[in-house]
């Protein structure tokens, strides 16, 4: 936001053009683009005032972490990119919830302003969740129970049934409303079972855990949570059991890769699981595994899934 009534509220007066934000932050040009785009800074032309002193000072912070040999040129990049996208995210909905206040009732407050008395209280917030969670992930790497290399985790994918048609049909502010409770009762199903999210994309979540019956119940809670939702036609959901690759807050591998496959095999409101995952569950009496046509998964090769239920629920009809 320019102009005196943003800068006065938000921050610093936006005086500099990218270049000037450059040298004042003691980087090339070049550099300090890169790192501002990562940041979500919106491209602009070379004579473009839009950066203040404090953006600047921003450059010279995240780019000095990898003059000082904290971190690579790359993971820098990185890390600002993904510390950008959840701040901005976070951001929008904060306007959105203030914008929405307004709107039910326009003569009792100001939206600049009443988003500009959140600042510090964001700020403090913000400060105490990343303290938090630094400390959490440290102990998890220090004890070994963030699945290093090499060893098996379980991974998963949810998304929601027939989400394109359900964007075609909706208008905007309800399909927000529909993604914002996915991802609410999404996230409270992963962390209740004792998993973790790592990432959402819209329509979709991503979550790992650190044991196959934990996943399992991740991904059968999952289905069961949204089976009856009036607004949400049902989640498809795909698991697997293996090695991953962390870098950087994000997993990969073939194990990601295969969970994502087996959900495009899923029925709407069904689990469908990898060979692996199944292994595993076989012992368990509380799941109830079906093995699928075998089938070739892209990019994987041939393979038999398997539909994973509680056994406690009740058969389809013909099963």
């Amino acid at each position: 936001m320019t102009g005196p009534v943003g800068d006065r509220l938000f921050g610093a007066e936006r005086d500099l053009t990218a270049d000037q934000a450059a040298e004042a932050a003691g980087v090339s040009p070049d550099r300090a683009r890169r790192y501002l785009r990562a940041l979500g800074y919106p491209r602009v032309d070379d004579d473009t005032v839009d950066f203040a002193a404090s953006d600047a000072d921003l450059v010279r912070l995240v780019t000095g972490y990898a003059d000082q040999g904290m971190v690579t040129e790359t993971e820098a990049l990185h890390l600002v990119g993904v510390l950008a996208r959840a701040i901005s995210q976070l951001a929008r909905l904060q306007a959105e919830i203030v914008a929405g206040q307004m709107h039910r009732a326009p003569e009792s407050m100001d939206t600049r302003s009443a988003l500009a008395e959140w600042i510090p209280e964001v700020q403090w917030l913000l400060g105490h969740l990343w303290r938090r969670r630094l400390e959490d992930a440290m102990n998890l790497f220090e004890t070994g129970a963030d699945a290093p290399p090499g060893r098996d985790a379980g991974v998963g994918f949810a998304d929601i049934v027939g989400f394109t048609e359900l964007s075609r049909d909706r208008r905007a502010a309800d399909l927000l409303r529909v993604v914002a409770r996915f991802e609410h009762r999404s996230i409270d199903v992963v962390a209740e079972c004792g998993g973790s999210v790592v990432k959402l994309l819209g329509d979709e979540i991503l979550f790992t855990a650190e044991s196959p019956v934990v996943v399992a119940e991740i991904g059968t809670r999952l289905a069961r949570a949204f089976a009856a939702d009036p607004d949400i036609p049902g989640l498809r959901v795909g698991l697997a059991w293996g090695p991953l690759i962390h870098q950087l807050g994000d997993i990969f591998g073939t194990t990601v890769n295969l969970a994502s496959r087996l959900t495009a095999l899923a029925e709407p409101g069904g689990v469908v699981i990898a060979p692996a995952l199944a292994a595993e569950l076989a012992a368990r009496p509380e799941f109830r595994l079906t093995p699928m046509p075998r089938a070739e998964i892209r990019g994987i090769g041939p393979l038999t899934p398997v539909q994973l239920h509680r056994a406690s629920e009740n058969r389809s009809p013909g099963k």
